[in-house]
């Protein structure tokens, strides 16, 4: 009898933490992440226009967003990747024996090469500085490198084998949209590199911010549901 009362008021517990858990999540959404993603995205959209002269005219430091044809040299070999993410496939089993649970995937970054490079545009030409850390984003180039394993999981609703690997980047003369600093000496310190315009750069900015907007919603209407159905399995579940 005590060990199902002590059963019974774990699960209560735990539903009451995983409520408690929603609400706070969902908070910090739509109280604090999607808020600044738009306040961004609307300063972004405020920027102006930029050239060549206009970076070249700019204070050190000052906010940059401009877009043109990415150069550079080849990095590897057998791929013309100027600039490149390399992520490999990990793959996770399930802890317990229960035939239903499938192994799960996750992408894992091993490498991240983004060497000084050119951004070309009327007006000339921009050094793109090399910078550790800097994001990828948009339809980037993709190359892949499929393991030969029989530990693998569902990715994209096709089986991948653990240990694939996939280059996500950039060849000469894409279309990228530059976002960073003005460097003390020229050109500009990137903090991300976006495969596309920058009307489309700015408008994936506000789609993240609407993206946050329904996660937090989302999660604030979980919150109650996970606590009545945890206090309902509770008080009414089957005791094991």
């Amino acid at each position: 009898m005590f060990r199902a009362i002590r059963q019974r008021f774990g699960k209560l517990i735990w539903a009451v933490v995983g409520s408690v858990f929603a609400l706070g999540c969902g908070l910090l959404f739509l109280l604090v992440l999607a808020p600044k993603q738009k306040a961004e995205a609307r300063r972004l959209e405020r920027l102006p226009l930029m050239d060549v002269q206009f970076v070249s005219d700019t204070s050190a430091g000052a906010e940059i967003l401009i877009s043109g044809r990415l150069q550079g040299e080849r990095l590897i070999q057998s791929s013309d990747l100027i600039a490149y993410e390399l992520d490999q496939w990990e793959v996770t089993q399930p802890d317990s024996d229960d035939g239903d649970d499938q192994p799960q995937g996750s992408w894992e970054q091993v490498e991240l090469v983004v060497p000084d490079m050119q951004l070309s545009l009327a007006g000339g030409q921009l050094s793109i500085h090399r910078r550790d850390g800097v994001s990828l984003s948009g339809p980037l180039r993709e190359e892949w490198l499929y393991a030969s394993n029989s530990v693998g999981a569902e990715y994209e609703g096709e089986w991948l084998a653990e240990g694939s690997r996939r280059y996500l980047g950039f060849y000469n003369d894409d279309l990228v949209t530059v976002w960073g600093q003005k460097a003390s000496a020229d050109g500009v310190i990137p903090d991300e590199l976006y495969a596309g315009d920058r009307v489309a750069f700015v408008q994936k900015k506000h789609d993240n911010a609407k993206g946050m907007l329904i996660a937090g919603i989302s999660m604030l209407i979980c919150s109650p549901v996970v606590l009545v159905g945890g206090a309902l399995s509770a008080l009414f579940g089957r005791r094991r």
